[in-house]
């Protein structure tokens, strides 16, 4: 290599460091970008942005989907033409609402929630947001109600959305098989766990993570005969998800 070539990759080098120095933190290019792209019969709805509000007056955890996310919910439900929705994990409504939002108005939103309490707020910020369709929620643990579900008089569910807990993932895919229709989609919330799926089989996994990794190998052994499957990990205010 010549000294000119070495100077260049040298220079290269330190003025990337610096990039990555000075570089915004995820949360700051969410802030950019969020008025940017929220649109206000979506992410940056005003009826909705009460949710939050209240999710922290009723001491709920803050682990919602941020507006970006939740409005890229919206559109993947746009894009699929999806008429009836089944949500795992309802929280305080916001992933709820925004689904919601992107069906018409005959449409059918069914989310599942353990807590009676979280699932109280949902209730209240769903009739302050006068939502058309109206979600339903079904109160109890997510695989019990999910076993004694049908597919809706319509037709089965288009759309599948779990944030719900990490360790039954699996068991919440594979009956969401049996609801969803064939060529319709699931989505897992929290697929990477800030990276700790991939961390050493050496240390002692907590059950979140043995959860997902469940859900992992049974894809793999699946080899592709039931469902085609990706990942997308995704960094924003919630960090590495």
């Amino acid at each position: 290599m010549s000294s000119g070539a070495f100077f260049h990759i040298f220079q290269r080098h330190f003025e990337e460091a610096d990039v990555i120095k000075t570089a915004p933190t995820a949360a700051q290019v969410d802030a950019y970008l969020s008025p940017k792209l929220l649109h206000p019969s979506f992410g940056a709805d005003p009826a909705l942005s009460s949710f939050h509000t209240k999710a922290r007056a009723a001491r709920l955890p803050p682990i919602s989907v941020s507006p970006l996310q939740g409005q890229f919910l919206s559109i993947l439900a746009l894009s699929i033409g999806a008429e009836r929705i089944l949500e795992l994990g309802t929280l305080a409504g916001h992933s709820t609402a925004l689904l919601s939002k992107a069906l018409p108005r005959h449409g059918q939103i069914d989310t599942l929630e353990v807590n009676p309490r979280h699932a109280a707020v949902a209730q209240r910020n769903f009739e302050d947001a006068g939502l058309v369709p109206f979600p339903t929620i079904h109160i109890g643990p997510a695989l019990e109600t999910l076993r004694k579900m049908e597919k809706p008089e319509g037709g089965a569910y288009d759309l599948m959305f779990i944030d719900a807990d990490k360790e039954g993932t699996v068991e919440y895919v594979k009956e969401g098989l049996r609801l969803v229709k064939k060529g319709g989609v699931i989505l897992v919330d929290n697929a990477v766990l800030h990276g700790t799926i991939a961390q050493s089989r050496k240390e002692e996994p907590s059950s979140v993570v043995e959860g997902m990794r469940r859900l992992y190998d049974w894809i793999e052994e699946d080899a592709g005969k039931t469902v085609l499957a990706n990942v997308t990990q995704t960094v924003g205010a919630r960090s590495w998800e």
